[in-house]
């Protein structure tokens, strides 16, 4: 399977436009800004490296409407590695998900060297890049589609967070709102997603496939149920956040499995949907609640989320990376003030 990357990383110089903007008048390439849109489009992200004026270069950016394709541009006069490093940390994806474009044969030879899992383009490959099987997901969800306005909104999120004297007053004033309901058929590639690439968020490390999900939603029955969650806030739509499957059995409510994704970590939404969901299940009378754990290597905090919300775990036998926790009914958390769960 291929690694499908996330972002996109372009000089732009000879590379994304004709010529260089410091000497001379520069003309956009139409081929290598259509093929940036139809990455965009598919939910690949795009930046900037390069050298120059950073001014000038987002002029003519904003002369071509192409300014708000490029999330946290780095311009400036720094070696590109630095730059790309940058890039990683602001947008928060990993190198092995990147790319980059450039014409210049040393440029890309010193990434290849300093960022060996940066995947490397020369210009005249640029207008083909969608066409490679490393940018072609086989699915587009929903919130492929809105990924660049996603991002946008988290960088708007945290420039808003500095006016704020303590981070309880800023999630207060993001107004979020979370629903949750029952899985729908289009949901089941973006819970496949999740159940993909979250682990350290997720409670049991379960992965099932399209198909899989699939015949659950289809057989429709009434032990087994898939929950996804929604959540917005006044900066704009997160999308599909998590997703829940539990089990009912007579009288008693088990959860097999809960993923959040990491988008919206700290900020208390698994605590909302894990609290939301028991409250429901005592209000139709399950006299067990029960849920599942286990300890994959990098999912401890959601062990800390039972234990935190009001969970008590069974005793461990022999050196088993499983726990039941059960629900202690009268000692259950709250869902965090600032969710509002609709």
């Amino acid at each position: 399977m291929n690694n499908i990357r996330k972002c996109v990383v372009w000089d732009l110089d000879n590379t994304l436009w004709n010529g260089i903007c410091l000497e001379e008048e520069v003309k956009v390439k139409l081929e290598v800004s259509e093929a940036i849109k139809e990455l965009d489009s598919r939910g690949i992200l795009n930046s900037i490296a390069s050298r120059g004026d950073e001014s000038l270069a987002l002029n003519i950016l904003e002369k071509n409407n192409l300014q708000d394709l490029f999330l946290v541009p780095q311009i400036n006069w720094q070696p590109k590695s630095k730059s790309i490093l940058r890039i990683s940390s602001e947008l928060n994806i990993s190198l092995d998900s990147m790319a980059f474009v450039d014409d210049d044969e040393f440029e890309l030879e010193q990434i290849s060297y300093m960022l060996p899992n940066v995947l490397t383009f020369h210009a005249e490959q640029a207008k083909y890049l969608p066409s490679y099987p490393d940018f072609s997901p086989s699915e587009i969800t929903a919130e492929a589609k809105a990924r660049r306005n996603l991002y946008q909104a988290e960088i708007e999120r945290k420039l808003a967070e500095e006016n704020y004297k303590t981070r309880k007053d800023f999630l207060i004033a993001c107004r979020m709102k979370l629903t949750l309901r029952p899985m729908k058929e289009n949901d089941i590639t973006r819970v496949s997603e999740l159940m993909t690439r979250t682990h350290q968020l997720n409670t049991t490390g379960i992965i099932l496939n399209k198909d899989e999900i699939k015949t659950i939603y289809l057989q429709g029955k009434e032990d087994k149920n898939i929950f996804v969650a929604e959540l917005e806030d006044r900066f704009g739509w997160y999308g599909t956040v998590g997703v829940a499957m539990f089990e009912t059995k007579k009288l008693l409510w088990k959860l097999n499995y809960l993923a959040i994704s990491c988008r919206v970590m700290g900020r208390g939404i698994e605590k909302a949907i894990l609290i939301t969901l028991v409250q429901e299940a005592i209000r139709e009378n399950f006299k067990s609640i029960e849920a599942e754990f286990t300890d994959t290597g990098r999912n401890r905090m959601m062990r800390s989320l039972y234990q935190m919300s009001g969970f008590v775990s069974e005793k461990k036998s022999g050196n088993s990376d499983r726990i039941k926790f059960y629900a202690v009914k009268n000692k259950l958390a709250r869902v965090p003030e600032w969710v509002e769960v609709i």
